[in-house]
């Protein structure tokens, strides 16, 4: 039995009291220092993107109460607000495919089937760019994989990831590129740094924005540390997010967002370009954790400029609902604790959101009583 969804009404009621207008109007935090400078303004896109993103699953047996599909999509509309790019990473397979590759259990594997109808829903909520590049999109093979590109693509979803393909989307005359990377070998591998060099060198030119996005790094409360080392998590290479998201910037991408630990990790800029490690989860319905660390997370918010400038960038802090649906979080941890693990080796400090005292004290207290401090200073 899924949850009762009247708390989840109550919730997506009071958030329907947020204006979108307040949503969408960016009090940037800072911006990432460029040698580039432009005499007159430049055309700009904005950005916002999230996470990882589970809307429970219907195999082997569907579960989803009366009036889900509304009030989830009426929750991330006004979570989302506007913006030219609405971006996140959808883990699991749109599909009436009844054969998974998986066999779930033991609390390490499983598998997400979700209807396909959720593919407009996620378009009407506001997202314009999907990334399927992670460890779920083939969770019911080639077919479930095949399905889930066209559900999202006849939505009129830019679909990210698929191997050795650039995605572009065109906004505000100006031309972006997408490339997407996981840790797995049926995409874009990230430990394949030829690749990567073959596909940004090949966007650059294509585009005025190259973006990358990354799934990869270790899962879960132990894996908030950004490692300049391969990581292993459940025997696999998960890739060394830190020199992967270097080399895309010293190759010539824009942004790289990353995606998959299921919790935060720090942000950095890098030669100008904004590196955010890990957004953390979106949406965990039915599915993902949301103890210790996995309870906060974030939306970023990010103006690029054509003439590929960073010119500011802050987020939304979230945090979760019994039911693993996004809220906002007005204790604001996200902007404490992307700070903390920003200001350690081997990122350089160079991303910091806005604090107070009494803010500090309470998250300080959250670290402890979770005793995530402890992984935090090992």
């Amino acid at each position: 039995m899924m949850p009762s969804f009247t708390t989840f009404r109550l919730f997506a009621v009071a958030v329907l009291t947020l204006s979108l207008a307040t949503l969408s109007k960016v009090s940037f935090a800072q911006t990432c220092p460029t040698e580039v400078t432009s005499v007159t303004a430049p055309t700009t896109v904005s950005i916002k993107a999230v996470g990882d993103i589970v809307f429970g699953s219907d195999w082997p047996t569907s579960s989803y109460p009366v009036g889900f599909d509304n009030d989830l999509q009426l929750r991330l509309k006004n979570l989302l607000g506007d913006a030219d790019v609405v971006f996140g990473n959808f883990e699991g397979a749109l599909t009436t495919h009844d054969t998974s590759t998986k066999k779930p259990g033991g609390g390490t594997v499983f598998a997400f089937r979700m209807p396909p109808r959720f593919a407009p829903l996620l378009h009407t909520a506001g997202f314009n760019v999907i990334n399927i590049a992670n460890n779920h999109t083939f969770d019911f093979g080639p077919i479930g994989f095949a399905d889930t590109v066209g559900h999202l693509s006849q939505a009129g979803i830019l679909v990210v990831g698929e191997a050795n393909k650039i995605s572009i989307q065109k906004v505000n005359d100006i031309t972006i590129a997408w490339i997407g990377f996981s840790h797995l070998f049926r995409h874009n591998h990230i430990a394949d740094l030829d690749k990567l060099a073959e596909l940004v060198q090949k966007a650059r030119p294509l585009a005025d924005l190259v973006i990358v996005s990354m799934q990869a790094g270790a899962e879960g409360n132990e894996a908030l540390k950004v490692k300049n080392y391969e990581e292993i998590f459940l025997g696999e290479n998960r890739g060394n997010t830190y020199a992967f998201a270097h080399r895309a910037v010293d190759l010539g991408a824009d942004l790289v967002i990353g995606h998959g630990p299921h919790v935060l990790r720090g942000m950095e800029c890098y030669k100008g370009k904004l590196i955010a490690y890990s957004l953390g989860n979106f949406v965990g319905y039915g599915a993902l954790s949301i103890k210790r660390a996995a309870a906060v997370s974030a939306l970023l918010q990010i103006t690029l400029g054509k003439n590929r400038q960073t010119l500011g960038f802050d987020i939304i802090p979230l945090k979760f609902n019994p039911q693993k649906l996004p809220e906002i979080d007005d204790d604001k941890f996200a902007h404490y604790l992307i700070t903390d693990l920003s200001q350690r080796p081997p990122l350089t400090g160079t991303v910091s959101f806005p604090a107070t005292t009494e803010g500090s004290i309470k998250y300080r207290q959250w670290l402890s009583a979770s005793e995530l401090i402890k992984i935090l200073n090992e």
